[in-house]
Parts: C-alpha cells; sequence; structure tokens
C-alpha cells in the first residue's frame, strides 16, 4: 500500500523564533494560510483549529489536537478536515532547523491511507507549496 506523505522543506533567512511566531500567531497565518487564522494554546492534548474562508468565499474549519511540542524547534499535531466534507485526516510535522544564518522549515504532512487518501495526498501538495511561499515571503520581507 502506497504512504501518503507529503514532505517539503523551504529556507528561510530568519531566526527559528521569528519563522515559529509566523506558524503559532493568527494573525500571521492569516495572511498565508489561506486566510486562516490559527488558535491554541500549543500544549499537548490542546485543540488546534485553523478558521477562516479560502479565496474569502469558502468556510473553512479545520480541527486537531497537538502531539508534541518543542518551542522554536517541532511542532506536531493532527487535524480532521471538514473542506467540502472529503473527511480524512492527516497529521503535520514541522521542524525548524537554524543554520548558516536561516531556518530550515521541514514539513510533514501524513494524510493517511484508504478512500480518498490519494486525492487528499494531491491537494496537499499543492497546498503547501503555496503555504510555504507565503510563509517565507511574509518573513523575509515584513
Amino acid at each position: 500500500m502506497k504512504d501518503f506523505v507529503v514532505k517539503k522543506s523551504i529556507s528561510i533567512h530568519a531566526p527559528a523564533e521569528v519563522v515559529w511566531d509566523a506558524l503559532t500567531n493568527p494573525e500571521k497565518t492569516k495572511k498565508y494560510f489561506f486566510n486562516c487564522k490559527v488558535f491554541s494554546d500549543w500544549k499537548v492534548g490542546s485543540p488546534i483549529v485553523f478558521q477562516g474562508r479560502m479565496f474569502l468565499l469558502i468556510p473553512v474549519k479545520l480541527e486537531g489536537v497537538i502531539t508534541e511540542v518543542k518551542p522554536n524547534k517541532l511542532l506536531r499535531y493532527k487535524l480532521f478536515s471538514d473542506v467540502d466534507d472529503r473527511g480524512g485526516s492527516s497529521t503535520v510535522t514541522d521542524e525548524l532547523e537554524y543554520l548558516n544564518g536561516q531556518t530550515v522549515l521541514h514539513i510533514t504532512d501524513d494524510v493517511g491511507v484508504g478512500e480518498g487518501a490519494e486525492g487528499r495526498y494531491e491537494r496537499s501538495v499543492k497546498g503547501w507549496d503555496k503555504i510555504l511561499n507565503g510563509l517565507k515571503d511574509l518573513v523575509e520581507h515584513n
């Protein structure tokens, strides 16, 4: 059975603390994460919610739970999707590595297996490209 795991990395010319803030600050996520704000207290076992309007029209609410946190280094959470009633879940891991004056952000998104996994994987690949490029632009130019 094929694993449907998206793996992406991007180098951002900023300290890990600045990238972490962009990942966890709702006013910043709204600028690059499909117009969605993120809400959580960033503690293991706590809820995480991305909420907003994709393309300013389509209501989006992704809910999940934080499974691991190491501030400025690692964030892992499981999300359950309601986008277009497609369902499914994904486990997202954000790893930050500070090297030579820049932070390398590694994203892993395991969209699961079974019915609909291949479609979730394809949408996730495209979505993460847009998110990561927007995050890099926000951090480096604002």
